[in-house]
């Protein structure tokens, strides 16, 4: 059940410099200025990117296709219709076929997911400092379906005050998924603050306002549009 918070004035200041200050000194930790914190899913606070691959290597062993670590890189924090229209063509199939191309990736990222799902470093530590002393949300492209599926499995369901997801409006790296999470809590986005893992999340983070902190969980992914990287959701709790 989503609860939505009153509209809360608006904090004073630039936030996002603000943060930038704290974090270079080693100081920020949540919810620090922040009137709502808004959270990416998968690959920030649960372990399911080995899934996702585990599933795109089955689809594409289904069609007889040799899969590559590549193939899961080019689509990394895309919305599903992007992926699925990858797929699509890597499968050497016409474009018409992405709708059932993307019920059998589903169908074997479902039944890959129902099984315990592990959570990033400090995750769960993070949610529980946040939960009653400031509204949340989560804001991730994967559909609500699969998401409630993630967060059941993996321990966080009902952790949220808010969700927001991919299939609900236009998805990262549109700002959509972002503003609406915000809206749903009744937070103006400059008094919020984004988390994510992935270049396609920062830019949605930055396109709807919020102070951006990444917390990649592969070095390699460009994050530096964030107002802040940090190395671990361990980093953000108050000791």
């Amino acid at each position: 059940m989503e609860t939505v918070t009153p509209s809360l004035p608006s904090v004073p200041g630039d936030l996002s410099a603000d943060a930038r200050e704290a974090g270079r000194s080693g100081r920020l930790r949540l919810p620090g200025p922040f009137r709502g914190v808004c959270f990416d899913l998968d690959g920030l606070l649960v372990d399911t990117e080995p899934i996702w691959e585990d599933a795109k290597r089955v689809l594409f062993q289904a069609h007889a296709v040799p899969y590559d670590h590549a193939d899961h890189t080019a689509v990394f924090g895309a919305s599903e219709a992007q992926s699925v229209r990858y797929f699509t063509h890597r499968l050497g199939l016409p474009p018409e076929a992405a709708p059932e191309v993307g019920v059998e990736y589903l169908t074997i990222v479902e039944r890959l997911l129902r099984g315990s799902i592990p959570v990033r470093p400090g995750a769960i530590e993070l949610i529980a400092s946040l939960r009653g002393r400031v509204p949340i949300a989560l804001a991730t492209n994967t559909r609500r379906s699969l998401a409630e599926v993630i967060l059941e499995h993996s321990g966080l369901a009902g952790s949220f005050d808010a969700i927001a997801t991919g299939d609900e409006v236009p998805p990262k790296p549109a700002p959509d998924v972002y503003l609406t999470a915000c809206r749903r809590l009744g937070v103006a986005p400059a008094d919020a603050v984004g988390l994510e893992d992935s270049t396609v999340g920062v830019t949605a983070v930055k396109a709807a306002g919020l102070t951006c902190i990444a917390v990649p969980s592969d070095p390699a992914v460009e994050v530096t549009a964030a107002d802040i990287v940090l190395a671990s959701l361990h980093e953000l709790i108050e000791d």
